[in-house]
């Protein structure tokens, strides 16, 4: 259940991101998501949010349904999740909605390794232990 929540937000973390880009391509019925619009600069800033967050959150899902399959805590998934959740969020709003926020774009990237490293050691560790 943990995965499947997860999976739903991130889901429309998506499509909230890809909705920024549709719109600084000039979709006027999105142009809502259009605000701090800054050029050709926002447009492929906006499009790199989202191609990264392609990137990294499917591997993530797989790890976390992975460990939450074969039984891991649930405090223990739902606090690597939250943690992945902050960090992508981070990441889209520095990168894709803002004009110049290292803060949020390298904070955002950092805690996306550091949530991906805790699933896939802890899921290793599981894995060995069990020998």
């Amino acid at each position: 259940m943990i995965s499947t929540l997860f999976t739903s937000i991130l889901s429309i973390w998506l499509l909230i991101l890809s909705a920024r880009v549709i719109a600084l391509r000039g979709a006027s019925f999105l142009k809502f998501f259009a605000f701090n619009n800054f050029g050709e600069k926002a447009l492929s800033r906006s499009v790199r949010a989202q191609g990264n967050f392609i990137e990294y959150t499917p591997f993530f899902l797989i790890l976390l349904f992975i460990a939450e399959f074969n039984g891991s805590h649930p405090h223990f998934l739902y606090l690597v999740s939250c943690l992945y959740l902050i960090s992508r969020l981070m990441h889209g709003i520095g990168f894709g909605f803002m004009r110049h926020s290292p803060f949020l774009r390298v904070g955002g990237i950092t805690l996306t390794f550091v949530s991906i490293l805790m699933i896939a050691v802890f899921n290793i560790y599981e894995v060995v232990s069990s020998f």
